[in-house]
């Protein structure tokens, strides 16, 4: 052992005088504290965006009578930060290309968590849909965490850090209900001429505090190795290797490389916004990743399409179940679709209070669709590195393509429940995990685009879930169980014809 350790220190020491690859230098910073805290930060950036995307689902029942809500009031709300998210991927994914991942996150989280704030003391119903709509332009820019925890470590661990991301989104969606069910009950009211504030307003701060706490943690951290070398910046590469083998070791022992290999530059940060955005655009599409970038994209709309199109129609089916077998005296029907159409909105009668009471089934529901998904976040990281990520990435959307076509036959709210654990277990892991292959397959200066185009398309697929779930609900909910099967599968045949990734990465001529 002693005479291994030794052939290792003279085999660093003969570097000193002699570039390196960047890759071969970042193993020469090993593995330990500094990459457990960073997947620490971006796992709690993911817990935050998961408390920012889902939070809207307990705002809406607990703000309506504040705001007068009528059933498209809600809708709007609950488009509202898919539609800034839309607008917002496909930005950051140019800015974090050009001015950095830590700076991108930094920008993003802080915009999510001060427009949440500003949103919880709003009064007024448009303004509060303007403040989420921004909210999610930030937010949007958070895919930038995949590529910022990708790019410090190596190969053998970046595939099990990715898939560990899952579990910090499970994380967030267990804990939301929590925070709701301790937080929305109480009944405090706090009004002046000026403004009201109750207990669903102070949920709303609850939720934005860990967006701007992880910023101002974020702040103190390196900037991306792979984006400075990529960048021309040698000298500050190699000071963030510098800071991350200091803090593994734990000593002021000397990092032995002094010179890295500098890639084919890549800089677009001189040009114009729109020009370098347009420019960075086109790049993508003309490189000889064209083909892996458009089949990305499509898996992105097809998964979301599928996911966003059932995940939250699965409250109002919940609801519709219980009308079924409380009220309902046909207790014969066969298939969900029978049982949905039979659902009757009771006709409005005038001069009854407004009721802005959450049921505790619904914190209890959501608790459990969330611990549901425990097994699959677990159970993935620790066998990915001997499955591989495509396999695991396939089989999460057959599971759950398998799950969304027997929601047809399904006659009871017991197995709604099971049913829609099981779809968000896999659904949930197979997104992400899709995250973590675009991350992979791409180079240092196309990273974050391609990650930020593949987000763009899954929100045009979650907004088009959405429409389709409305138009097909009561009359032929056949139809978004039939889409959402379908683009699964569509997804899991395509991840078959992409590139494996990790030791047998696809070879590129810039910075993996």
């Amino acid at each position: 052992m002693e005479k291994d350790n030794s052939k290792e220190v003279i085999d660093c020491a003969s570097l000193l005088d002699h570039p390196v690859h960047l890759d071969k230098a970042i193993e020469m910073v090993g593995f330990g504290y500094f990459h457990y805290y960073i997947l620490f930060i971006c796992g709690s950036l993911y817990t935050a965006v998961a408390f920012s995307v889902t939070s809207v689902s307990f705002v809406i029942p607990s703000a309506q009578c504040d705001f007068q809500m009528t059933s498209s009031h809600k809708g709007l709300l609950n488009g509202a930060m898919l539609i800034g998210m839309l607008m917002g991927s496909f930005i950051w994914g140019y800015v974090a290309d050009t001015k950095g991942r830590r700076f991108t996150l930094i920008i993003c989280m802080l915009m999510d968590g001060l427009f949440n704030i500003l949103s919880s003391v709003s009064q007024v119903y448009s303004i509060f849909i303007f403040c989420r709509l921004l909210s999610g332009f930030g937010v949007s820019g958070s895919t930038t965490l995949f590529s910022y925890l990708v790019e410090f470590l190596n190969i053998k661990y970046r595939e099990q850090f990715l898939s560990w991301m899952e579990m910090f989104w499970t994380s967030g969606i267990i804990l939301l209900p929590c925070v709701a069910w301790i937080i929305i009950p109480q009944t405090f009211r706090i009004e002046n001429e000026y403004i009201l504030f109750k207990s669903w307003n102070l949920f709303v701060i609850m939720c934005s505090l860990p967006s701007i706490t992880l910023a101002i943690l974020l702040m103190k951290m390196p900037e991306s190795p792979k984006f400075l070398l990529a960048q021309g910046k040698h000298k500050e590469t190699i000071n963030c290797l510098k800071f991350v083998h200091k803090w593994n070791n734990n000593s002021n022992d000397t990092f032995p490389v002094t010179s890295i290999i500098m890639p084919n530059s890549n800089d677009k940060s001189n040009n114009g916004f729109f020009d370098g955005l347009y420019e960075s655009t086109i790049d993508l599409f003309t490189s000889k990743f064209k083909i892996i970038a458009i089949v990305t994209c499509i898996i992105h709309f097809c998964a979301t399409t599928s996911y966003y199109m059932l995940i939250l129609w699965f409250p109002e089916l919940m609801n519709r179940f219980r009308w079924y077998e409380t009220y309902s005296n046909i207790q014969n029907k066969t298939t969900m679709c029978e049982i949905v159409s039979m659902y009757i909105v009771e006709p409005e009668v005038k001069d009854v209070k407004c009721d802005d009471h959450i049921d505790h089934s619904v914190y209890m529901n959501i608790m459990v669709i969330g611990i549901a998904c425990i097994p699959t976040s677990v159970v993935v990281p620790l066998f990915i590195n001997k499955l591989g990520l495509r396999f695991c990435t396939v089989l999460s959307f057959f599971g759950s393509s398998f799950s969304a076509a027997w929601l047809y036959f399904i006659t009871s709210s017991i197995e709604n429940i099971m049913l829609s654990s099981i779809f968000e277990a896999f659904s949930s892991i197979g997104i992400s995990l899709t995250y973590c292959i675009t991350v992979e397959l791409f180079p240092t200066e196309y990273r974050g685009m391609a990650a930020s185009i593949g987000t763009m398309f899954g929100k045009i697929g979650a907004l088009l879930g959405n429409i389709l779930i409305g138009i097909f609900i009561d009359a032929h909910c056949i139809v978004p169980i039939f889409v959402s099967s379908s683009f699964l599968i569509v997804s899991a045949f395509l991840v078959i014809t992409l590139p494996r990734t990790g030791r047998t990465n696809i070879i590129t001529d810039g910075v993996l």
